[in-house]
């Protein structure tokens, strides 16, 4: 019942974002205009202007709790984000390094814009590599994982100043994109971004065993026959895939890999195929919350929805360190 609950918020705040914005539209409007059956004008609002970022901030919400759901079940641990741990910022780097290394002065790229998940999967995949190499190869330190990726992140973050300071004006665009913002959303990033969320989930699941087993620890995915070590590289693998992918079209949406499991275990439990589902509706929901937010709140300026998601996250996580504290003493 209550994963009913996450698809009815997901729906209701769909709907929500088709029909606020410069120019209210009813429900009616919005739903008829989104099936390309009103009028012209009600059309061009929500064909054209609404519904290719509402389409992208739902697939790449849901990318990014996806991610951050298979990080926490990887780590076994609550406060493992992939933007908390680098993870995200390293993908962020190879964004970066492709629009300001592979484009003229004047910024027009060398290569198409396609090529751009690339970089940004390799990043994520050095950072992972790292994470795993010192951390993860014979046995998870959760303590060790979480420094090692604070680092990470905090060396990313170095490198992305440092290519912004270099950059050209294209790279200068690239602070909001940086941020987190689904304002150039494009039909094609929705059909390839969903392409990839749907292919990962379905590998998830047709692994639900092993993560379950992997939950117990080495030892036990071992005893029980589940390859403890394949599972962790696999699971690096694809949370690097959706971060490539994901921040690439729509930037660092900070937090939501955080947020979104979490409230999926409080609301499904933890079940890991019921959580991994509740994980990607409740990142999609509250990507489109967040970019709703962004462009109505300050109109006729826009906020991006990464600048949200960081100023509900970022108290979320401190709630959790304070939490595990008091469960500690």
């Amino acid at each position: 019942m209550r994963m009913l609950y996450c698809l009815g918020t997901l729906i209701l705040a769909t709907l929500l974002a088709l029909c606020l914005g410069d120019s209210y539209l009813n429900p009616g409007q919005a739903i008829t205009g989104a099936l390309g059956i009103s009028d012209s004008y009600t059309n061009l609002i929500v064909q054209t202007l609404r519904l290719p970022r509402i389409l992208l901030a739902l697939v790449a919400g849901a990318a990014f709790g996806l991610a951050g759901c298979l990080l926490q079940t990887l780590t076994r641990n609550p406060l493992a984000s992939p933007d908390v741990i680098g993870l995200s910022q390293m993908a962020n780097v190879g964004a970066l390094v492709f629009l300001v290394l592979f484009s003229t002065a004047g910024g027009t790229l060398w290569f198409p814009v396609y090529y751009q998940p690339v970089p940004a999967i390799i990043g994520a995949l050095l950072a992972g590599s790292t994470l795993y190499l010192l951390s993860m190869r014979k046995t998870v330190d959760i303590y060790r994982f979480i420094l090692i990726g604070i680092g990470i992140n905090a060396l990313a973050q170095s490198f992305v100043t440092l290519l912004i300071m270099l950059t050209n004006k294209r790279a200068a665009q690239a602070q909001v994109w940086i941020t987190g913002s689904v304002h150039n959303a494009e039909y094609y990033q929705v059909g390839i971004l969903s392409l990839i969320v749907g292919l990962i989930t379905l590998i998830v699941l047709y692994n639900q065993r092993n993560y379950e087993v992997y939950k117990l620890g080495r030892d036990s995915s071992v005893g029980l026959g589940s390859p403890y070590g394949r599972v962790a590289i696999l699971t690096l693998l694809l949370i690097s895939i959706l971060l490539g992918f994901a921040v690439s079209f729509v930037g660092g949406i900070q937090f939501v890999g955080l947020i979104a499991p979490q409230i999926a275990a409080r609301l499904v439990g933890m079940k890991f195929n019921r959580q991994l589902i509740a994980s990607s509706l409740i990142g999609s929901t509250l990507v489109i919350i967040s970019d709703l937010l962004g462009r109505t709140l300050f109109l006729p300026l826009e906020i991006p929805a990464g600048v949200f998601t960081a100023s509900i996250g970022a108290p979320f996580f401190m709630y959790l360190i304070f939490k595990r504290r008091q469960l500690k003493s």
